[in-house]
């Protein structure tokens, strides 16, 4: 198992995870695949280590990463049942992206491990790395330093947070050493196969339904160089879907030729939207998502906002503009 980065210097996580009593692992709210991937691969390894460690987040596990070991034992919610000295935040690119009451971690030790470049160092231990694909790739360079060897559960809960991080292999940020830790992760017991089915072909009719009404607003600006694509309140309602049902829309809007930015807005509650950003080079929206109070990477990235959808378009637009020029 040969790490992706060796000059990462992983001493002071793996000193805290030592002398931890009792640790803590959350995810970021409305999780994903690569953040619960992450949970998961760090929760079986310390369990390996012996040591007393629990799971809760915020909000539930979506139904496409139902499939790994251990999700079971995730906890949800806002009240913590648990004591813990040491929280490990996993790709979360600041305290909110959370969801908890900041008084929550002020008697314990925060670690937090992300890859997302626009993050805020809000950890009292903070190992932020945006040259990995995904944060469970970071879990996968840790466990050495962990004296952890890869088994089954672990490198099927890296793998989705591989696959699902790095769109299927399609960003620049697959290298030849990801393949090769895909490798690894297949040789240790990773089901290809079952990852494939649960996470992109286990869909409800009703998705395609939503997906139907999405397309009909899909629109093109600036010439062509953006295209947009929204859901609102209304929308996710009628069609009884949640905003977990739209995840991989805006695949659609940036497979457009000629489309520099991609824009999914989803109205998660009313006059609340989530944006999702996608940018093709030269176009850095990580930049325009730190703009607007959000963040992620320079090709993906989000944010929220708040106002009726012409309001909150009016605004993007503005925003769009100036990325474009750049």
């Amino acid at each position: 198992m040969k790490v992706l980065f060796p000059d990462v210097d992983w001493h002071a996580v793996v000193e805290a995870l030592q002398q931890a009593q009792s640790i803590h692992l959350i995810a970021h709210v409305n999780p994903d695949a690569d953040t619960l991937g992450s949970q998961l691969a760090l929760y079986h390894a310390l369990n390996t280590m012996g040591k007393s460690v629990f799971m809760h987040n915020v909000d539930a596990t979506p139904r496409i990463c139902q499939y790994l070991s251990g999700i079971e034992n995730i906890q949800n919610g806002l009240q913590v049942n648990e004591e813990a000295d040491v929280v490990v935040a996993v790709d979360a690119g600041s305290l909110a992206r959370l969801g908890m009451d900041k008084v929550y971690f002020e008697d314990k030790k925060l670690i937090n491990i992300d890859h997302h470049a626009s993050n805020k160092h809000y950890g009292d231990i903070n190992l932020v790395d945006a040259r990995y694909c995904a944060t469970g790739a970071m879990i996968y360079d840790l466990l050495p330093h962990l004296n952890i060897a890869l088994d089954a559960d672990i490198a099927a809960a890296i793998y989705a947070a591989i696959l699902t991080d790095t769109a299927s292999f399609r960003l620049s940020s697959v290298t030849a050493d990801v393949h090769r830790m895909v490798a690894d992760l297949i040789d240790a017991g990773a089901d290809v196969g079952m990852a494939s089915q649960s996470i992109y072909q286990s869909h409800k009719k009703e998705r395609f339904d939503l997906l139907g009404l999405a397309l009909k607003n899909l629109a093109l600006s600036h010439h062509g160089q953006a295209a947009w694509m929204h859901v609102d309140y209304a929308t996710y309602e009628q069609t009884q879907m949640t905003a977990e049902d739209s995840e991989g829309f805006i695949d659609y809007v940036r497979s457009i030729d000629g489309v520099n930015i991609a824009v999914f807005l989803r109205e998660e509650s009313p006059y609340e939207w989530k944006i999702s950003l996608r940018g093709k080079a030269p176009c850095h929206v990580g930049e325009l998502a730190s703009s607007l109070g959000g963040g992620g990477h320079q090709y993906a990235a989000g944010c929220t906002m708040h106002g009726s959808y012409s309001e909150v378009y009016e605004k993007l637009q503005q925003y769009v503009s100036h990325a474009l020029k750049q």
